[in-house]
């Protein structure tokens, strides 16, 4: 499946922070440290009795993460929703540091059992939207999944995560439980480690074979991580919380219905008329080294940016791409 690139990706700049179309939760995070700690923030107001009876930390504007997430959910949901809170999980409970143990351990052991494969191996942990009813939270926090939130089992019988750039797909499978349109969103750490498709319609319930540790509905650009139910209490953290508040229908975001957008195969004939021939088999090169997984969607974009500029690069997907049609 090809990937697009669109113009307000080009236009946000090269600042690390800037609105990306990307998965910026977990190339932001991949790196972050697993530590947690039950100290106060001095600059936390005291928690509502809600974040207290679920273990959970308020999380301010100004914190890394709580802006990351806005910005990230604001550019997925779009003004129809609004973000009323976001929490992290302290794991101040007995219980809920042992699940975040437990899936230190089988990290570990995932990484291990992918060390040296091609393609780079390892543990591969991403983040994914998860959403779950109020009256689920509070177990899920301190014991874990007990069965797989709703879902329609069209991919088997698992828990299903949207990726972390993709919480309106994880929104619009939930319905407001209450008038005001109240909803919950998990932020999960997932373990996928190497993923195989799982193709809709799957009765799977487990990996075809030790090889793999997760599912998913397309391995270059997935839209479900398919964490199966013998795996998503050893799979899948649960690190944030985020309350929002939801019309009963959701539509896709306008802002992305406006957006101008190219596969990159068209993109790179549109740049030739422009660009040398050996500049060309530079951008093809990153091209296919994206396809095969060797550098990220965000890493091909920022690459080819330096190679054409942005100013050609704006002019070529305005002047030559299409609306996003849904």
């Amino acid at each position: 499946m090809d990937y697009y690139v669109r113009t307000e990706v080009v236009e946000a700049g090269f600042d690390d922070d800037s609105e990306q179309e990307v998965s910026t939760i977990s190339e932001s995070c991949g790196s972050c440290d697993y530590s947690y700690s039950a100290a106060a923030d001095p600059r936390r107001p005291p928690s509502s009795s809600f974040a207290d009876e679920l273990g959970l930390m308020e999380l301010l504007e100004g914190d890394k993460a709580h802006d990351l997430i806005f910005r990230n959910c604001k550019s997925g949901l779009g003004d129809q929703c609004q973000i009323l809170s976001v929490l992290r999980n302290g794991f101040r409970t007995v219980g809920s540091r042992a699940k975040f143990k437990t899936f230190q351990i089988f990290q570990e052991a995932v990484h291990t059992k992918h060390a040296g494969e091609d393609g780079g191996g390892g543990a591969k942990v991403k983040y994914g939207w998860c959403a779950v009813a109020k009256q689920e939270l509070k177990t899920i926090l301190e014991y874990g999944f007990s069965q797989p939130p709703s879902n329609d089992g069209s991919y088997g019988r698992g828990l299903y995560l949207s990726p972390d750039n993709s919480p309106l797909d994880c929104l619009k499978e939930t319905a407001s439980e209450t008038e005001d349109g109240m909803r919950f969103l998990l932020l999960c750490r997932v373990l996928l480690g190497k993923s195989e498709i799982v193709p809709q319609g799957s009765i799977q319930s487990c990996p075809s074979s030790p090889e793999f540790d997760s599912g998913v509905d397309d391995l270059a650009s997935p839209k479900k991580y398919i964490v199966w139910s013998t795996h998503m209490n050893t799979h899948v953290l649960p690190e944030f919380l985020v309350c929002i508040k939801a019309p009963f229908n959701l539509t896709r975001s306008a802002k992305r219905l406006r957006s101008p957008w190219m596969a990159f195969p068209v993109l790179i004939k549109a740049l030739s008329k422009f660009l040398s021939p050996s500049q060309i088999l530079v951008i093809q090169k990153h091209y296919k080294d994206q396809q095969n997984r060797r550098i990220s969607r965000s890493e091909l974009i920022q690459r080819v940016r330096s190679i054409t500029g942005d100013k050609l690069l704006v002019h070529i997907i305005k002047a030559f791409g299409h609306k996003v049609q849904r």
